[in-house]
């Protein structure tokens, strides 16, 4: 639930500016049932300070703070004899890491996941996942791995568990009555759990009833009627007996609702559709009507009937219901194309044929979507003539759904074949057959995106958000993203994001009289497409994840600004240029400012990936900063924005201010040599030695680039005496050459040497140069020679012999 955008949700102190802003970890309970209300224990950091709550989703969830402990009666109390005078009692202390909470789900609120935040003098947390149920929630304690120790709960549950040890089984008591149809359900390899489940139903005497371990993929589901009133015991373990602190699972129980399955798994936007269901506890209701709207959106979604999700596919295609019969060539169905064709194989060996003809030369798609609808269906698709010659078959283009594409002649006759690829059929193999041409280019559009979904600025500061655009349908134009509904005090100039690069830096700024508080902060992004302006909203991100929603935090004036006293810079790779930063500060602060520059990159990369320097400080005292910046041989090149940010810890809490923006361009260096070796080993041998030792041997590279194909003169740094070297130019076009070195006995033995390649060339009436990075060069001595004799060996001397 949301508060207009220009009333601040939560309206700040003075002493705000250093106050950190609070984050959650976790939240216990993960679900409340509606019409509930539950504590909830929040973890995190800086949560002292909470004392409000966003819930981005649909209505109907609330909470509020639980009052911290009571302080426990002084020993000694304070009465005054005219009145007046009492003990001040210092207030009771609250937890910075964990917050207790009361949350209530009202007997409306939808079954859907919510964001919740937390907000705090600081500024807005990042958003929890709080989820809503129909049925109570149970949390499993143990032990209770043996019958004598089964947990007892109520049906019908939801039980929250994790198998936390390796081997470990959750039991769980139950009563149930004769004739009951219960259903057991795990949740828990769809959710991202490791957990492959095996689910297990018993007596009190541990005779097992009923077992299920992959009904749902790795998720074991459990349908069973009860034989007598009385005890049973559910049992929950690891298929291959794993476990750990992630193998957490929920496990519905009870006579609960349950949609095994529908037909048909789809329809066509503005039109009505009857859809037969078949589960259990559905109280009769075996049939409904869906009205689907003209702008339903296209494609897959899922569809909530009591407690069970089903997934529904929206076209725009003509719709029909597959008849029987229609499993030989003489009574295949006969149909126009394009169209959905929604049919089941009912039996075992059932085949469904349909003939067709196409209206024009044209290619044409024939595609199923079963398996992924849920069906149990491996659908085979065969395509013949009406020769019954086989022109094409398919299974498993898209898992277990099959898909041929063919070039239909105008006037030809078309048959297709769908059956089980083992035989199988009943009410579970439904499917959707699609007749159509291919789906067309996407439509020309964008997506629009920023982060972090939370900034804070100080009034008369201003903070940093990177727009991304991701660009589809062929469109290549620009993208200007505006600031939406901001309070009146902040504000911000529109960005433009040119086709390359697709990101830029959009900065917020506050007037020294802008209010104080926390406020939903919304972009929008618009681009002309075929002449049109398409406005979309802006996307808030948490690192990739999208949220619902994003805030921005307005806090008190911050003790000093920073501003650009250089305008902008044209710099080539490897040339070095410094940018000066003026700093002012507030009366009372001389604090140290740490400078980082940001930003220019296309991506996230910091800007260290294609910079040397761009960092600096401004000691206590001083105004005036100076950073230099130096593109790498390999930067990144073109125009781009970049930032400086300005940081000081102010009251033991970290401060950040930004500068205005800055265009940096950075050229391309037209060439860059490399060797292939970076390491080279010689042996010091005289001039007349043949041995190989004594040389060695790598390639000179040269990378050409910005036009550049001229020759390329080399030069050796470093070379010592008693080496020789062979190394010619690098002529026009070419791309490398040989750089040989000979060793002679004069060469410096037992040391490392680092040689380097100068290269120099002329370009656009300029003479540049550039070096390989170093090249260790080893000299090693030759072996000792070993002679041959036959001279006998010499003879001892006896002791006190001369």
């Amino acid at each position: 639930m949301i508060k207009p955008a220009f009333l601040p949700l939560f309206a700040v102190s003075l002493a705000a500016l250093a106050q950190p802003a609070p984050k959650l970890t976790s939240i216990s309970p993960q679900w409340i049932q509606r019409g509930t209300t539950v504590e909830a224990t929040l973890a995190g950091e800086n949560l002292g300070g909470v004392t409000q709550f966003i819930f981005d989703g649909e209505p109907g969830l609330s909470a509020t703070n639980l009052p911290p402990p009571e302080m426990p009666k002084p020993a000694v109390t304070i009465e005054s004899t005219g009145g007046g005078i009492t003990r001040a009692d210092p207030r009771p202390p609250r937890d910075a890491k964990r917050l207790v909470v009361k949350v209530t789900a009202g007997i409306e609120a939808s079954l859907s996941p919510r964001e919740l935040r937390v907000i705090a003098p600081g500024g807005v947390s990042n958003p929890l996942e709080l989820n809503v149920g129909q049925w109570p929630e149970v949390a499993k304690r143990g032990p209770n791995a043996t019958i004598q120790e089964a947990q007892p709960i109520d049906l019908p549950a939801v039980i929250s568990g994790v198998l936390n040890a390796a081997a470990e089984t959750n039991m769980f008591r139950f009563k149930a009555a004769k004739g009951q149809d219960l259903v057991f359900e795990v949740d828990a390899a769809r959710k991202g759990s490791p957990l492959d489940s095996s689910l297990t139903l018993v007596d009190p005497n541990g005779r097992e009833l009923a077992r299920n371990e992959d009904a749902l993929n790795l998720d074991s589901l459990l349908f069973f009627t009860m034989p007598d009133d009385g005890d049973y015991i559910l049992q929950l373990r690891d298929y291959r007996f794993r476990g750990g602190n992630d193998y957490f699972y929920r496990l519905y129980a009870g006579p609960i609702p349950y949609v095994e399955s529908i037909f048909p798994f789809g329809g066509q936007r503005g039109k009505t559709v009857q859809i037969a269901l078949a589960g259990h506890n559905l109280a009769g209701t075996t049939a409904m009507t869906l009205n689907i709207d003209a702008k339903a959106p296209r494609g897959r979604q899922e569809i909530r009937a009591k407690t069970s999700l089903f997934p529904f596919d929206v076209s725009d295609l003509t719709e029909i219901i597959e008849a029987e019969p229609n499993d030989a060539v003489t009574n295949a169905q006969v149909v126009t194309v394009p169209l959905v064709i929604n049919g089941r194989i009912g039996t075992p060996k059932d085949v469904d044929r349909f003939r067709f003809k196409s209206g024009t030369d044209q290619k044409l798609v024939c595609e199923v979507a079963a398996s992924r609808l849920g069906s149990k269906l491996d659908a085979l698709l065969i395509l013949s003539d009406t020769n019954s010659a086989v022109l094409q078959q398919n299974d498993d283009a898209n898992g277990p759904d099959a898909r041929l594409e063919l070039d239909a002649k105008k006037g030809a006759e078309y048959l297709l074949a769908l059956r089980d690829l083992t035989d199988r059929g009943g009410d579970r193999f439904g499917y959707r057959l699609s007749i159509r041409p291919p789906s067309g280019a996407a439509v020309a559009g964008f997506l629009a995106r920023f982060l972090p979904d939370t900034p804070r600025v100080a009034r008369d500061g201003t903070a940093k958000v990177r727009c991304e655009v991701t660009r589809n349908g062929g469109f290549e134009g620009p993208v200007r993203f505006t600031l939406a509904e901001a309070p009146t005090g902040v504000f911000a100039e529109p960005l433009v994001v040119p086709n390359s690069p697709s990101s830029g830096i959009l900065l917020i700024s506050a007037t020294k009289d802008a209010p104080l508080g926390s406020f939903p902060l919304k972009l929008t992004a618009s681009g002309v497409i075929g002449g049109k302006t398409v406005s979309v909203r802006a996307e808030p991100l948490i690192g990739d994840k999208p949220v619902r929603r994003a805030y921005l935090t307005v806090l008190e004036t911050a003790p000093f600004r920073v501003d650009l006293a250089t305008l902008s810079a044209t710099l080539e790779q490897g040339q070095s240029t410094t940018i000066d930063v003026l700093a002012e500060r507030r009366e009372g602060f001389a604090g140290d400012l740490k400078l980082v520059a940001e930003g220019f990159e296309a991506g996230r990369d910091p800007l260290s990936k294609s910079f040397d320097g761009g960092e600096a400080v401004i000691k206590g005292g001083e105004t005036l900063g100076k950073m230099t910046l130096k593109p790498k041989m390999d930067s990144q090149i073109g125009t781009r924005t970049i930032v400086v940010r300005c940081e000081a810890t102010v009251d033991g809490q970290l401060v950040t201010q930004y500068t205005q923006p800055m265009p940096i361009s950075v050229t391309q260096y037209p060439l860059i040599v490399s060797s292939t070796l970076s390491r080279l080993s010689v042996t010091a041998l005289p001039p007349s030695s043949m041995s190989a030792a004594s040389e060695a041997e790598t390639k000179i590279k040269v990378d050409r680039r910005a036009g550049f194909e001229g020759d390329v003169e080399l030069a050796i740094e470093g070379l010592p005496a008693g080496i020789k070297s062979e190394l010619a130019k690098i002529p026009a076009g070419a791309a490398e050459t040989t750089l040989k070195l000979v060793a002679t006995d004069k060469a410096p033995v037992g040391t490392n040497l680092t040689l380097t390649v100068v290269a120099t060339a002329a370009f656009n009436d300029r003479t540049y140069k550039t070096r390989t990075a170093p090249v260790t060069l080893t000299i090693s001595a030759p072996e000792p020679l070993q002679l041959a004799t036959n001279a006998p060996p010499a003879t001892a001397t006896p002791p006190g012999s001369k």
